[in-house]
């Protein structure tokens, strides 16, 4: 699943490349059309009717990133309104000059929705899983993931906002892996990630958060700062389905020393697996308090 610095490299090309442009045309693939038949609203949320009216002929203003969502903010004549994306667990954009160049076999074959831009390029969405989603949200400061998403890790409070909501009886009662994966502590972090911060920071993922000092709990915050920090310098990681808007990969995968490892990098003893909230976990029991 993309996470926060895939999900940030992704936005960062956008930016580049489609700001200002207008959506002049919208192509959906049968699986969207006949997911949306059968009642299952496949990837795109709205009914599809509405959706490519309000969305074509709009000029897309800016693209930011908020934990693990793309929010495309949208304007058409006198109307303003918000295109929010999730990638779930293996969506991906590609700007191209024809969709048949989209490199990534898997992802050119799972082409769903396709917009055609004023540049005379196209903005692809592909997903192999169909996890993701496209959906319009009118007023975004009514858009509750985003009303209960903590503050993003860069910000000054971001610290002082984790270790509050780790104590909160909300997430308190949670494993610790657990609550540094949900957006209302920290957003962005998932599986990959959490895994390489717990063990930098010396913390058991299984551990009850609640249980956790706030010494231990500043010193997770840091680890995930530099994690996230160096995962978007690196592209991102790319283990199977994720690449850039171009097609490239990401490098930080060279860099794990814990995820999908089965010797402990600083002991030399097994690595420990667990299925954490239906997520596989790496842990050393031995550096791991």
């Amino acid at each position: 699943m993309p996470e926060l610095p895939e999900v940030e490299i992704v936005k960062r090309e956008l930016k580049l490349h489609i700001e200002n442009a207008v959506i002049e045309h919208i192509k959906l693939s049968e699986k969207v059309i006949t997911g949306h038949k059968e009642n299952k609203r496949t990837i795109v949320k709205n009914d599809l009717k509405s959706f490519t009216e309000q969305v074509t002929d709009s000029k897309i203003l800016t693209v930011v990133r908020r934990g693990k969502y793309l929010n495309f903010s949208l304007q058409k004549q006198n109307q303003y309104f918000n295109l929010v994306s999730h990638l779930g667990m293996s969506g991906g954009y590609f700007i191209v000059d024809s969709p048949d160049q989209i490199a990534e076999e898997n992802y050119r074959t799972h082409t769903h929705v396709t917009f055609k831009l004023s540049t005379n390029q196209y903005l692809v969405y592909a997903d192999i899983r169909r996890f993701g989603e496209l959906r319009i949200v009118p007023k975004i400061s009514e858009f509750k993931p985003f009303v209960e998403m903590a503050p993003e890790y860069f910000e000054a409070h971001s610290k002082d906002a984790f270790i509050q909501k780790i104590t909160d009886k909300r997430f308190s009662g949670m494993t610790i892996k657990q609550a540094i994966m949900d957006a209302r502590v920290i957003p962005g972090v998932g599986n990959i990630y959490a895994n390489e911060a717990l063990f930098k920071s010396g913390i058991r993922p299984t551990r009850k958060a609640g249980r956790i000092s706030k010494s231990r709990l500043s010193d997770l915050h840091a680890e995930m700062v530099k994690i996230l920090d160096e995962a978007i310098v690196r592209g991102g990681s790319t283990i199977s389905d994720y690449r850039n808007t171009s097609g490239g990969s990401g490098t930080m995968q060279d860099r794990f020393v814990i995820y999908q490892k089965k010797i402990c990098p600083t002991c030399g003893k097994n690595v420990h697996t667990k299925v954490i909230n239906t997520r596989n976990t790496f842990y050393c029991t031995e550096c791991q308090r």
